[in-house]
C-alpha cells in the first residue's frame, strides 16, 4: 500500500493521545522481547552447575521461545490497528481520518 502524503495537519487531543498510545507500546514491546530473551538465557546459565546448565539447555524449547518472541509483533500490530480504527472513528476533522486510515492500513509514524 502507497501511503499518503497528508500534509499540515492538527492532531485533536485524541489523536495526540492515540499516537502517545502506540508509541508506548512499541516501546513496552520492544522491551518484553529484549527481556524475554534475556530471562530465558539467564535462567539457563546463571548460577548453576554445569550438569543443570547443560539439562537446562536441553529441556529449553527454543523454537517454542522463538515463536513466543516472534508473535510479539503480530500481537502489537493488531493492537495497533484496534486503535487506529476506534480514534478514526473518534476524530471530525478529514485530514486525521485519512491519517487514522492510513495507519490502520500499514502506514507506519515516523
Amino acid at each position: 500500500m502507497e501511503c499518503p502524503n497528508i500534509g499540515d495537519i492538527s492532531f485533536s487531543q485524541t489523536s495526540l493521545d492515540a499516537i502517545e498510545d502506540l508509541k508506548r507500546r512499541k516501546d513496552l514491546s520492544n522491551a518484553l522481547v529484549l527481556f524475554s530473551g534475556a530471562g530465558h538465557i539467564v535462567n539457563i546459565f546463571v548460577g548453576r552447575s554445569s550438569l543443570n546448565t547443560v539439562y537446562s539447555l536441553y529441556s529449553t524449547d527454543f523454537e517454542l521461545l522463538a515463536e513466543a518472541l516472534t508473535d510479539i509483533p503480530d500481537i502489537v500490530k493488531n493492537r495497533i490497528e484496534t486503535v487506529a480504527y476506534t480514534t478514526y472513528l473518534n476524530v471530525g476533522d478529514y485530514k486525521e481520518k485519512q491519517f487514522w486510515q492510513a495507519i490502520y492500513q500499514g502506514c507506519r509514524l515516523n
